[in-house]
C-alpha cells in the first residue's frame, strides 16, 4: 500500500507529525509569515512577585537547544528557548537544510504540570505543559495542541521526551528565518515567494493528514491576510481537489511580477509524493500565470507556462 510522504525539488523538509500534530504544524507553518520586527508577545500572566524565583530559575533551565529524534525517519527536531522569550522550532531538511519558526513563549512554574504558552501568531497561542525531569530532560506534550484548544491536564503515553544539546540560545547563522511582507519590508522581492512557498507546506501538510488539498485559509486551518501592502494572494482549488491545488499572487501596483505557486501528487516508485513550485511571470503582470503542469518522466520539477520561469530554492 503507498503512503504520502512530502518533497519539494530544492528544499524538502521534514514535517515532524511523531511529535507535532497538524493544527500546531500549520500554525507553526504560517507563523513563519509574521515579520521579524512584529514578532507575537504574550504578556505576563504570573503576579512578578510569585514569579521572580521559581518561574525564572525554570526559564534559566529552558534556555538553551533542546533536540528529540524521529525513531522512524532519523530527522531531528529541535527547540531553541531564548532569555527574549523567543521560542525556534529548527525542521530540517531531507538535503541538510532547515528553516527556524520564531514563536514567542510564557512560562508558568507555580502550577503542576508546568504551563507553556507558545505565541505562534499575534491571533493563535497554542497552550500545553510540561516538566523537567530528575536527569535533566525536557517532557513536553506537543501530541495534539492545538491553537484554541484547552490546554492538557495531565502527560499523553507519546510525549515528547528532548534531551538538552547546547546553552546556545542563538540560531546558527546557516538557518534562514523566514519574514513576509511588511510595512518595512513590502519592496524585497522574496516576499511573494516567501508567502506562496509558506501556503504551498500548508497545503502539502494538509493533503498528509486529509487526503485533498483545502479549498481556502479557512478549511487550511491557518490564521493569515491574502492582501498586503503590495499582492493579493488567492487560493485556487482544482476539480476535486485531490490532484493539485494553485496559490497565485497578484501585484496592486504595476512594474511589479505576478506569480503561481502549485503543488501536485504524483507516484515515485509506488509511493505518492506531494511536490510544490512557484513560477514567476517574465515580465511585470497585473495577472498571475496560468497554471503550471505536474512534472514529467523522472523530473521532479513542476512545468511553468510560457511567460513565465520557475524559481529555485522554493
Amino acid at each position: 500500500m503507498s503512503h504520502v510522504v512530502f518533497h519539494q525539488p530544492q528544499r524538502s523538509l521534514w514535517f515532524p507529525y511523531q511529535f507535532v500534530t497538524q493544527g500546531l504544524l500549520l500554525a507553526l507553518l504560517i507563523a513563519t509569515g509574521t515579520p521579524v520586527n512584529a514578532q507575537p508577545t504574550i504578556p505576563p500572566t504570573v503576579g512578578p512577585s510569585r514569579q521572580t524565583s521559581e518561574t525564572n530559575a525554570v526559564i534559566n533551565q529552558l534556555l538553551g537547544q533542546w533536540q528529540i529524534k524521529d525513531p522512524t525517519t532519523e530527522q531531528v527536531l529541535t527547540l531553541i528557548f531564548t532569555p527574549q522569550n523567543q521560542l525556534f522550532f529548527i525542521l530540517p531538511g531531507n538535503d541538510g537544510s532547515a528553516i527556524a519558526i520564531k514563536t514567542a513563549y510564557q512560562v508558568r512554574a507555580t502550577t503542576q504540570p508546568m504551563q507553556l504558552d507558545m505565541a505562534l501568531t499575534p491571533d493563535q497561542t497554542a497552550l500545553t505543559i510540561f516538566e523537567l525531569t530528575p536527569q535533566g530532560k525536557l517532557r513536553l506534550e506537543l501530541n495534539g495542541i492545538t491553537p484554541g484548544q484547552p490546554r492538557p491536564s495531565k502527560f499523553s503515553p507519546t510525549v515528547s521526551l528532548l534531551e538538552k544539546v547546547s546553552d546556545v540560545t542563538t540560531v546558527p547563522q546557516n538557518i534562514e528565518i523566514l519574514e513576509l511582507e511588511s510595512k518595512t519590508s513590502q519592496s524585497r522581492p522574496n516576499i511573494p515567494t516567501q508567502y506562496i512557498t509558506l501556503l504551498n507546506r500548508a497545503q502539502q501538510a494538509f493533503h498528509l493528514e486529509k487526503g485533498k488539498f483545502a479549498a481556502d485559509i479557512d478549511e487550511l486551518g491557518i490564521a493569515t491576510n491574502l492582501e498586503t501592502e503590495s499582492y493579493r494572494y488567492q487560493i485556487v482549488p482544482v476539480g476535486d481537489r485531490t490532484q493539485s491545488v494553485a496559490i497565485t499572487a497578484q501585484p496592486k501596483d504595476a512594474g511589479l511580477p505576478s506569480y503561481i505557486g502549485a503543488v501536485f501528487v504524483t507516484e515515485v516508485e509506488g509511493d505518492l509524493i506531494t511536490v510544490a513550485g512557484i513560477c514567476e511571470s517574465d515580465r511585470p503582470a497585473s495577472s498571475p500565470p496560468n497554471m503550471p503542469t505536474p512534472p514529467t518522466g523522472d523530473s521532479l520539477e513542476i512545468q511553468c507556462p510560457v511567460g513565465s520561469r520557475l524559481l529555485s530554492g522554493k
